[in-house]
């Protein structure tokens, strides 16, 4: 099973451009466990990611086995790539 951890800011402009790529992720792969995380308000756990400055990051999962890391603005190909080739 697919699982994607997202972890972005509120000040952020490559979290907020990314909003529509995701609503279509969404969109296509309803079952995909989605968890988001917010880099300030969720200080704790996103420590346990090893995020870098670079914002978004987006984690993917398989079996629970890190497999696919992107970082920064990335285009919704970029991600379906990733999604298809793990699930």
């Amino acid at each position: 099973m697919l699982k994607i951890v997202k972890i972005n800011a509120m000040w952020c402009s490559a979290c907020i451009s990314m909003y529509k790529i995701w609503g279509e992720v969404i969109k296509r792969y309803p079952n995909i466990n989605i968890i988001e995380l917010d880099f300030d308000m969720d200080e704790d756990e996103v420590e346990k990611y090893d995020v870098k400055d670079i914002l978004p990051v987006v984690i993917f999962y398989k079996d629970d086995k890190e497999v696919a890391r992107l970082e920064g603005e990335k285009k919704l190909d970029d991600i379906i790539n990733i999604i298809e080739e793990n699930k």
